[in-house]
C-alpha cells in the first residue's frame, strides 16, 4: 500500500494525559500516553473499548457507541468526567467533559464552551470501530453520518444548520399530520427548512467531493488488481432555497401519507459501484468491508486536509474483523502517518510489532476496568 500523503504544514496533535472518573466499568485513573502508538490489550469485556470511548468523549463530547450520555456513566454513579491534556505543535490545552445524569458540560482550558461544534472540532479525531464495516452494506444513514462528520470539520456551522433544519421539518410534519396540507403556518416552517436545507445541501456536496477525491487514490492502492470501485453522491436536496421551498410544498401530500419528508439532504447517500453494479447489493462481504475501510481512510485524509492537523486515530479491535492481509494493509498505512494512534486488540501479534519498529509506543494491559502499563 502506498504512503499516506502528508503535508508539512499539517500540525501534530497529541493527547499527553487523560484523567477519567466513573466512565463505564473503568476505575478512576490518570494515564499518560505515547505521542506515537498506544495499544490496549486484554480479554474481551474488560474495558478496552471504553478507554477509546472516553477519549472520543473528551475530544468531541460524544460517544461512538451510544447517543445517550447516561449510558456512559458508571452503574450506581450520578456523574462522570473525562479531562484530556493535549499538546498541539508545542502548545498545551485541556479539554474536559462532565456528565451529570442527562446534562453535559464541555470546557476548554477551564472555560465553558457553549457551542457543541466549537468543542467537537477543537482537536480532530477519526474513529474506526467494527460497526464502521457496515458503511457499505448498511443503511444510508451510516453514510450520511460520514458526510456529517466531514462537513463539520469543513464548516462547524453545519451542526447548527442541521439542528435548525431537522427541527423545522419536524414542526412541518406535525402540522401536516394534525391539520393537513393547507395547515396554517406550514409555509413558515418550510421557509426555515428551505433556507437551512439549501445550505446543508451545499455542505453535503462539499463533504462528498472531499471524500470522493481522497477515495480514488486510496482504492487504487488498497484494492486487488482487477477490482474497480466507483462512487457518487446521491444528492436529494437543492442548493437553491427557492427550488427547495417549492419542492417541499409540492411534496406535502406524499409526505402526509409517508409520515416523513421525501425531499432534502436528510435523504442523501453515497453510492459505491463495483463495476456497474451497486456494491451494497452485489459486492461480497469481503469486498464491502474493504470498501468501508477505504471510506474511513478517505475520512481521515479529508479531515486532515480540512483542519491542517494530523487527526488522532482510534482503531477499536479492527484486526478481529478483517482478514490478515487487509489487517496488515491497515497497519502498514497507520505506520506511515504522522498521527498519534490508539489501538485496542486482544493480542498485539509479533507481526504487528514488526510493522511499528521505530514508532514510540506504550502498551497497556486492561483487566476489569484497570489499565496497567507494560514495561
Amino acid at each position: 500500500m502506498s504512503d499516506a500523503p502528508s503535508e508539512d504544514f499539517a500540525r501534530t496533535v497529541v493527547i499527553e494525559r487523560a484523567l477519567l472518573r466513573n466512565v463505564r466499568n473503568l476505575r478512576p485513573i490518570e494515564i499518560e500516553f505515547s505521542p506515537g502508538l498506544n495499544v490496549f490489550t486484554g480479554d474481551n469485556g474488560q474495558g478496552k473499548t471504553s478507554f477509546l470511548e472516553a477519549l472520543t468523549l473528551g475530544l468531541t463530547s460524544r460517544s461512538f457507541r451510544t447517543e445517550q450520555s447516561k449510558d456512559i456513566v458508571a452503574h450506581s454513579e450520578v456523574d462522570a468526567m473525562v479531562e484530556l491534556s493535549i499538546r498541539e505543535s508545542g502548545l498545551m490545552h485541556s479539554q474536559r467533559v462532565v456528565l451529570v445524569r442527562s446534562r453535559k458540560s464541555t470546557l476548554i482550558d477551564g472555560k465553558r464552551v457553549a457551542k457543541v461544534a466549537d468543542f467537537a472540532v477543537r482537536t480532530p479525531v477519526v474513529v474506526f470501530h467494527p460497526a464502521d464495516l457496515s458503511l457499505v452494506s448498511g443503511p444510508a444513514a451510516l453514510r450520511r453520518t460520514l458526510l456529517a462528520r466531514v462537513s463539520l470539520y469543513l464548516d462547524p456551522l453545519t451542526m447548527e444548520m442541521r439542528r435548525t433544519y431537522i427541527q423545522a421539518l419536524r414542526e412541518r410534519q406535525r402540522l401536516l399530520s394534525d391539520r393537513g396540507v393547507k395547515a396554517p403556518g406550514i409555509e413558515a416552517f418550510e421557509h426555515i427548512a428551505s433556507e437551512q436545507g439549501a445550505r446543508l445541501t451545499v455542505a453535503h456536496e462539499e463533504a462528498a467531493r472531499a471524500l470522493l477525491r481522497e477515495l480514488e487514490p486510496i482504492c487504487e492502492s488498497l484494492l486487488p488488481t482487477g477490482i474497480k470501485l466507483a462512487a457518487r453522491h446521491n444528492c436529494s436536496g437543492s442548493a437553491d432555497k427557492l427550488v427547495f421551498a417549492q419542492r417541499l410544498a409540492e411534496c406535502r401530500s406524499i409526505d402526509l401519507i409517508r409520515g416523513r419528508p421525501s425531499f432534502g439532504p436528510q435523504r442523501d447517500d453515497i453510492v459505491l459501484l463495483l463495476g456497474d453494479a451497486d456494491a451494497r447489493k452485489h459486492g461480497s462481504q469481503g469486498q464491502q468491508r474493504l470498501f468501508a475501510l477505504a471510506l474511513k481512510l478517505a475520512e481521515f485524509e479529508s479531515v486532515r486536509k480540512a483542519r491542517h492537523q494530523h487527526p488522532i486515530l482510534l482503531l477499536d479491535d479492527v484486526a478481529s474483523e478483517l482478514d490478515p492481509h487487509r489487517t496488515s494493509a491497515v497497519l502498514d498505512w497507520v505506520s506511515r502517518i504522522r498521527s498519534q494512534v490508539f489501538v485496542t486488540t486482544t493480542r498485539f501479534s509479533a507481526g504487528e510489532e514488526r510493522i511499528f519498529p521505530a514508532l514510540p509506543r506504550r502498551k497497556f494491559w486492561v483487566h476489569d476496568g484497570v489499565a496497567v502499563q507494560e514495561l
